[in-house]
């Protein structure tokens, strides 16, 4: 019964793994231009000071097999001992003279670690590379791209209605059965679309350095809610397009920008003038039925031990009102396709 679905899935998904292929290709092309270019570390700064011709360059293997490299500027007053510990990551110490002002701060992204702290008579930062990374970073960028697969699977019930809906209608199944069950092969796409760009965002780390994972504190949470949130979005559109004949290419095509917009602006103060409070008093209503509202894109990062980007969610509001989004759109969506005549 949902034959048509299950291959209008199928095609979405194949372009998905062909545009994610291009970009892990492109990511190949760009390691290999790095290797052309010489030893070159990730940190332009470190490099630049390495290859700086006021610098002195030591190079020593510790008794573990640490490889060590010392870089000290005099004229800049920049010390740097670099040590490679293999798959473990790098240790990088820079010692600057002079900056003693700067506060403690420690930021957390990805497989880096930086601290740095007044040390004496200048500044200490310590970064850490090749550690162990939260699964939350990918799972944000994963959710990124199933809402775009989710946008061009949006429209099922419109699609049925545009030239062949007699036909649906004669299925040997109840309406309620035909659009659960086509919901269903959609929602699969969406989910399938989130683990293949799992697959290819960890093959495109590892063109570049081994990864290395952990099960984070806040992993689950924005899993849980990029899903969730996809199925809300997905609904909204579906409820949106399900009593269209034609033109709900106009419907998908637009609900990006408006959703963006209506999120944006409801989180703006617009309070300076008489034409931004009567925008504030539009936006904001449409702000909570907006499943934008409750997704965070940001990559997940911490700054001082705080959450931020999309590790700074708030479970106990944004899961909740996707889930009834979802469930209230799904219901719409249902209920708009019993009444749909030929």
């Amino acid at each position: 019964m949902t034959y048509v679905e299950w291959l209008r899935v199928r095609g979405v998904l194949k372009w998905t793994a062909i545009v994610l292929a291009a970009g892990v290709v492109l990511l190949v092309v760009l390691r290999l231009s790095l290797l052309s270019l010489g030893s070159n570390d990730a940190l332009s700064f470190v490099h630049g000071i390495e290859t700086s011709k006021d610098s002195q360059v030591v190079h020593t293997t510790l008794s573990d097999g640490t490889k060590r490299t010392t870089i000290v500027d005099a004229k800049k007053r920049v010390h740097v001992v670099i040590d490679d510990l293999g798959y473990q990551g790098k240790r990088i110490q820079i010692f600057e003279s002079g900056h003693s002002s700067a506060p403690h701060k420690t930021i957390s992204m990805g497989d880096l670690h930086v601290v740095t702290l007044p040390s004496g008579t200048g500044t200490l930062t310590t970064i850490d590379t090749g550690q162990p990374e939260d699964l939350a970073y990918y799972a944000a960028i994963a959710t990124f791209v199933a809402l775009i697969v989710a946008t061009l699977l949006g429209a099922p019930f419109a699609r049925e209605n545009d030239g062949h809906l007699e036909v649906a209608l004669t299925k040997p199944i109840a309406r309620e059965k035909l659009a659960l069950a086509t919901i269903g092969v959609d929602l699969t796409g969406i989910a399938a679309a989130w683990v293949m760009t799992v697959v290819f965002l960890i093959v495109g780390h590892a063109v570049f350095e081994a990864p290395h994972f952990k099960i984070g504190p806040s992993d689950g949470t924005v899993i849980v809610l990029g899903l969730v949130g996809n199925v809300a979005w997905y609904a909204m559109l579906v409820a949106a397009t399900t009593w269209m004949k034609r033109g709900y290419g106009v419907i998908l095509g637009v609900a990006w920008p408006a959703a963006l917009a209506v999120a944006l602006l409801a989180k703006v103060d617009l309070h300076v003038s008489q034409i931004g409070q009567a925008i504030h008093y539009v936006v904001t209503p449409l702000s909570w039925i907006d499943p934008f509202s409750y997704l965070h894109f940001g990559p997940a990062y911490t700054v001082n031990g705080q959450a931020a980007g999309s590790l700074a969610v708030i479970p106990g509001r944004e899961l909740p009102m996707l889930a009834i989004l979802a469930l209230v759109y799904g219901a719409i969506a249902i209920l708009a396709w019993r009444r749909v005549e030929a």
